[in-house]
């Protein structure tokens, strides 16, 4: 079976658009208890969201330091998994 070229270029639109919908979908129930547990204060919900992505970024930073020197020293690290 061949496709056009008028067809791929609708896929390549459509693809996005349903990827975009079904990610709403998904977390539409999780922005909903987010906001909930703020008592439906959406600026609170953003605040602790930021925060929570600083958070990240800063552990985030510290590993990749961590890592660096740790290569830097040429040192190896194992990892047990159960």
């Amino acid at each position: 079976m061949k496709i056009g070229l008028e067809a791929l270029k609708e896929i390549e639109v459509v693809r996005p658009q349903a990827a975009e919908k079904l990610a709403e979908e998904t977390l539409r129930g999780e922005v909903d208890a987010v906001v909930a547990f703020h008592q439906g204060d959406v600026r609170a919900a953003i605040t602790t969201l930021l925060l929570d992505c600083r958070h990240l970024r800063l552990q985030l930073a510290l590993r990749d330091k961590g890592v660096s020197r740790g290569m830097a020293c040429e040192r190896t690290t194992t990892v047990e998994r159960p």
